[in-house]
């Protein structure tokens, strides 16, 4: 399967629903139990819907993300081919973290992001990028309302533009006017239609019940073997890179650390990996390195199939027990 995706074969993309087809059938006959904390948006209540229709948004939005990080890397040449093992990765990782039978705002956000980093990689050293970061710090801005602790990355994001070109001040309020646009108008709505009320609490300072969150020590384990192989491959795929990839890079870099830290920050205090499944989106990137690398390539896909196994052996398993 994998040689499949690595190929530049766009029809290879018609499996992805088949694929999401079985993690639905899976969590429908399987037994694993639906033990998440909820993930409230700043002033975001979750809509209740029922397991039918959460199926059908996750799922759509499983595979458009899937589709849209793909085409992201695609279209900025982090290859020197079209490729398309980035949608595969992100459908197979993602379902581990992210519930398709309960509807949150998860994979939304997961939206946003991608949409943010796209633009991002639109900028230029030479060229006028105002318009384009105002851009990127609206999709940033929508991207935070669904999930509130990601406002802990405006400075990162600030930090990524000054990789890919050279510091200016006017374009760091110009990123801070962009992401205040959206968060002026809800917070508006709010305003005027009497909603105007925080939902939103703190963790509890202290570590999760391991023994609630039992089922998530697996997956992220397994993130973090993958992560591991994707390093090993990275440096080697730096040494003989353009100067604007590996600028690409160093921003992903950073974006991953950040997400990384914010993920285990939050799995330690409330034991849900909703935030960690963000660091999907740049691991799916490094990923594909190492699935090219003859140094780690084997060990890459050892791992994947065993994550891509697991994926739909948890649904059976009963950790309560």
């Amino acid at each position: 399967m994998i040689r499949l995706f690595l190929d530049n074969r766009t029809a290879v993309l018609f499996i992805l629903p088949f694929l999401i087809g079985l993690y639905i059938l899976g969590g429908v006959l399987g037994i694993e139990p639906l033990t998440s904390n909820p993930v409230d948006g700043l002033f975001f209540s979750q809509t209740s819907a029922n397991e039918f229709w959460s199926y059908v948004i996750q799922s759509f939005l499983l595979l458009v993300n899937a589709v849209f990080l793909n085409a992201v890397f695609n279209s900025h040449e982090f290859l020197d081919k079209n490729t398309y093992i980035i949608s595969l990765i992100y459908v197979v990782l993602t379902p581990m973290f992210v519930p398709l039978n309960h509807l949150s705002p998860v994979l939304l956000a997961h939206f946003f992001v991608i949409a943010t980093l796209g633009v991002l990689f639109h900028l230029k050293p030479n060229s006028d990028g105002k318009i384009t970061i105002f851009n990127a710090g609206i999709l940033m801005s929508l991207a935070l309302i669904l999930l509130p602790y990601l406002t802990v990355l405006i400075p990162i994001m600030l930090v990524m533009i000054v990789i890919i070109r050279p510091f200016n001040w006017r374009e760091f309020f110009i990123c801070l006017a962009g992401l205040s646009v959206p968060l002026i108008y809800y917070f508006s709505y709010l305003f005027l239609s009497e909603q105007l009320a925080f939902t939103w609490k703190f963790p509890t300072w202290q570590m999760h019940d391991y023994q609630k969150a039992w089922h998530l020590y697996p997956v992220v384990v397994i993130y973090l073997i993958l992560l591991f192989i994707s390093l090993l491959s990275l440096s080697a795929r730096l040494l003989k890179s353009s100067l604007r990839l590996k600028k690409q890079i160093q921003m992903l870099g950073l974006f991953l650390s950040f997400l990384f830290l914010l993920g285990f920050v939050d799995f330690y205090f409330s034991g849900s990996i909703r935030y960690l499944s963000l660091a999907i989106i740049p691991l799916s990137y490094f990923l594909a390195y190492a699935f090219l690398s003859k140094r780690s390539g084997i060990l890459a896909n050892i791992f994947f199939y065993i994550a891509l196994l697991y994926s739909f052996v948890k649904f059976f398993l009963n950790f309560a027990g």
